[in-house]
């Protein structure tokens, strides 16, 4: 089965607001195996909605509208409906009946506007909505010799089309499905310290797979892979897509250092506290980043026995005896930070205080990284440096990376 999405509101398309409700449909129907090639966003125009949703019913099984079904003058899914399906709007009594119901509970009285929600397309099915005053609806739009093709429209209100979705839709979805129903499921491997050109020469024999699929999203220094697999079981799909993941793993090692939304900062933090371990940390060219990252996961507050930031040689909270852009500098400061904050691992990560307006930051050619614990200490060169945005997450990225396989090892 093909679906496509449409989404209305003109505030959409302005920027005013993210569009979070095609994202969250377009998951829940991955899950009920249906497949999705196509989301539009459409203003709250009446021709266009209807060009839209004529031109998606042409090639989908199931279209699923959200937003403009509420009670103002720009609400106009409905009428554009009732023109992309050439079903005139007719009052639901039953509908209305819902709704004068809900405003007596709140001890109202429905206005003129409200009884319009409770106009729908000649023979749509309406779709109750218990936590709203807006109905939804779908409508069966045939086709010669298929089966007919279906145009569901849902409240924009994301409460609103979740409870919709999950309790009315999706059962019916299944059931329209029957045999035939299949299952889609993916996975994300959370990968750092390689590149999307590197990680592309490891596994490109893997990506030219057509299921299980492989893909690559790259991040600021991270890159994710996702593995999406199409089978007749849950079970099944999981199969598969645990055999490409474990050829996935078995190529980039430790690279890997999560899954789905793990964050690098959270998985440090747990190794950290895993392994009774506590952190003292002195960043000069990051902006706190490494610290502030940590103190944002559950286990970070515990574990960070103290956070240096210096935005000068002046802020140093010790003197060095080498040029601050050096590996001398770094390991000095680690050492510093290991005596003075007693953690039992100690961070420095060092590079140019220069301010720059450039996004990358002035660029100095290096940032050293230093780890320092009782009985042990080790260093590291990035070939690149600055204080610009960019710069700042390569580098704490860096950071956490170096300790996480430290902790590992």
């Amino acid at each position: 089965m093909d679906a496509e999405i449409i989404t209305t509101g003109t505030e959409i398309l302005l920027g005013e607001i993210v569009d979070t409700n095609a994202a969250w449909l377009a998951r829940r129907l991955r899950d009920l195996g249906i497949n999705l090639f196509y989301k539009t966003t459409v203003g709250d125009n009446e021709e266009r909605i209807a060009f839209a949703m004529r031109q998606a019913l042409g090639r989908a099984d199931v279209v699923i509208v959200s937003g403009g079904l509420g009670p103002t003058v720009d609400d106009v899914t409905r009428d554009a409906a009732a023109r992309a399906t050439g079903r005139p709007l007719r009052l639901h009594e039953e509908c209305w009946r819902d709704v004068q119901a809900l405003f007596a509970r709140w001890g109202r009285q429905p206005g003129e506007n409200n009884r319009r929600q409770a106009f729908l397309p000649e023979g749509a099915v309406p779709i109750p909505n218990p936590v709203g005053t807006a109905p939804g609806f779908r409508v069966p739009v045939e086709r010669p010799g298929r089966p007919p093709a279906w145009l569901v429209c849902l409240p924009g209100v994301p409460r609103e089309l979740k409870h919709l979705m999950q309790e009315t839709v999706e059962p019916w979805l299944v059931e329209l499905l029957g045999p035939d129903r299949v299952w889609i499921k993916a996975r994300t491997l959370r990968t750092v310290g390689m590149g999307e050109s590197a990680i592309d020469a490891v596994i490109a024999d893997l990506m030219r797979g057509s299921n299980p699929t492989v893909g690559l999203a790259a991040h600021l220094g991270q890159v994710d892979i996702r593995i999406a697999a199409r089978a007749r079981s849950e079970a099944e799909a999981d199969a598969m897509i645990e055999a490409v993941a474990a050829e996935v793993r078995s190529r980039l090692g430790a690279a890997i250092y999560g899954e789905g939304s793990e964050e690098l900062e959270a998985v440090v933090a747990r190794l950290l506290a895993e392994r009774g371990h506590t952190l003292a940390v002195l960043e000069t060219n990051t902006g706190g980043q490494v610290a502030q990252r940590l103190r944002s996961t559950t286990e970070g507050g515990r574990v960070l026995r103290g956070a240096w930031v210096a935005a000068s040689v002046a802020e140093l909270p010790t003197a060095l005896s080498a040029p601050l852009v050096s590996a001398a500098a770094a390991d000095e400061l680690a050492q510093w930070l290991l005596a003075s904050e007693k953690p039992s691992v100690a961070l420095a990560v060092c590079g140019t205080l220069d301010p720059d307006a450039g996004p990358y930051g002035r660029y100095r050619g290096e940032t050293h990284i230093a780890l320092a614990w009782q009985g042990g200490a080790e260093h590291h060169r990035l070939d690149f440096g600055g204080t610009g945005e960019i710069s700042q997450r390569w580098a704490s990225n860096a950071a956490l990376n170096r300790l996480r396989l430290w902790l590992l090892a």
